[in-house]
């Protein structure tokens, strides 16, 4: 395992741009999650159905979980490193605030529609049934920025900086061992660095994974060439996508799956680092006024939404440490994990397949095979060879057989000489 958005310079935000895709279409009869932001628009809501959850499975998941008395999510904590979690959003929230981040009620949606990927609360089936993939998941809040466009000296409000992002990180190490967080969504893309890229790390050391998105084709971090901007055969994004790259993070990218156009590299960039991906044009999810609302293009950020949600719904399903959730989501997905794809990695997440699917055998020997929900995977062993009850009258023989092949040796060695000491006697 190894967003694009967010340019720096020098530790300074010069310019943010939170993954999220293309300008939005119309779609339903409600506005893009993204363009609710006045209060004029909380009258806006969505009926319509979830679209990638249906192509990921999804319900079938949740269907068997309950039918072994078990909720999606339960007891699972996510963190969240985003522009925060609105109030009023049906989300299971607890988290943190930080010094660096001013605004004590989040004003940019983007971290509230990620937090409703993972961990919304579904509305009643005659309005349109699920939203979160987990539902019974906590949010972990950590608010690393308020607007992706405030101005460093800004008052009242905070940009991202790599300084709040480490800021974030330390705070979700320091709570993870009791609050429980074992996956952290980073939605986000920052310049490299060595003190981020060591904090992802040591959380993974921690038994934590972090999940973020491989990038987006229309918005480049600064450093990227400009060549980008449209595709090119061959590309890869890896060098320029961080913390995508960094070794230990899980890389997401998006599908056009519902898209009005089906290129894929017309959304999103050819990344070497992409592990796994998702569909999210559809997506249902929840405005900063907590109505349910779309998701209309596809964008990294929300698939790696999609793809903590569909490891939280691992974790609450199976005991067991959330790498090998990572494995059975990528053993499970629709591609080939032993032949990567640059723009969908092991293949598109398949909830239901990571749920049922018998795992296999990692190379040094640990069993992460399971063939049914809820049930610690059992231990293969090697077979104990049975007794040999000849052994001893084998080995008898073969110590015989040593000695008399010795004896053999000795003669024909000794019997020139014996033959030459005869004729110097006579």
């Amino acid at each position: 395992m190894r967003r694009a958005g967010l340019a720096l310079a020098a530790g300074v935000a010069a310019s943010v741009v939170v993954v999220t895709g293309p300008p939005a279409t119309a779609y339903d009869e409600a506005p893009d999650c993204q363009e609710i932001q006045d209060s004029d628009l909380t009258s806006y809501t969505t009926t319509a159905p979830s679209l990638p959850l249906r192509e990921m499975e999804v319900d079938r998941a949740v269907a068997r979980l309950h039918q072994l008395g078990l909720k999606a999510g339960a007891g699972v904590v996510v963190a969240v490193l985003d522009s925060g979690v609105s109030p009023d959003a049906p989300i299971a929230v607890a988290g943190t605030e930080l010094a660096g981040v001013k605004q004590q009620r989040p004003s940019d949606y983007h971290g509230t529609a990620v937090a409703g990927l993972i961990a919304g609360k579904p509305r009643s089936p005659q309005d349109g049934g699920a939203v979160g993939i987990a539902p019974a998941a906590q949010i972990y809040d950590v608010r690393v920025y308020d607007s992706p466009d405030a101005p460093v000296d800004s008052p009242d409000q905070s940009p991202m900086t790599v300084e709040n992002l480490r800021a974030g990180l330390d705070a979700v190490i320091a709570a993870a061992p009791a609050a429980g967080i074992r996956i952290v969504n980073m939605s986000l893309a920052v310049p490299p660095d060595d003190e981020i890229r060591a904090k992802v790390e040591q959380l993974w050391d921690m038994g934590v994974v972090v999940v973020a998105p491989t990038g987006n084709r229309g918005e480049l971090p600064a450093d990227m060439p400009a060549e980008f901007e449209t595709h090119r055969a061959g590309e890869d994004a890896a060098p320029y996508v961080h913390p995508a790259d960094y070794d230990h993070v899980l890389g997401v990218s998006a599908t056009p799956l519902g898209a009005d156009n089906p290129d894929p590299t017309a959304y999103v960039l050819e990344n070497s680092m992409t592990d796994v991906a998702a569909p999210t044009a559809g997506a249902i999810s929840y405005s900063l006024h907590g109505a349910p609302c779309p998701l209309d293009v596809p964008a990294t950020s929300y698939a790696t939404a999609e793809v903590s949600g569909v490891l939280a719904l691992l974790q609450s399903a199976y005991d067991e440490p959330v790498a090998a959730s990572v494995r059975r989501l990528l053993t499970a997905a629709n591609g080939r994990p032993d032949i990567p794809n640059t723009l969908v990695g092991a293949g598109e997440v398949e909830a239901f397949a990571a749920l049922t699917r018998p795992m296999l055998v990692d190379q040094d020997g640990t069993d992460l095979t399971s063939g049914t929900v809820v049930q610690e995977p059992q231990v293969l062993s090697v077979p104990e060879e049975p007794a040999d009850v000849l052994a001893s009258t084998r080995d008898s023989a073969v110590w015989w057989g040593l000695v008399g092949g010795g004896l053999l040796v000795l003669v024909v060695v000794l019997r020139p000489v014996l033959a030459r000491r005869r004729r110097t006697v006579r």
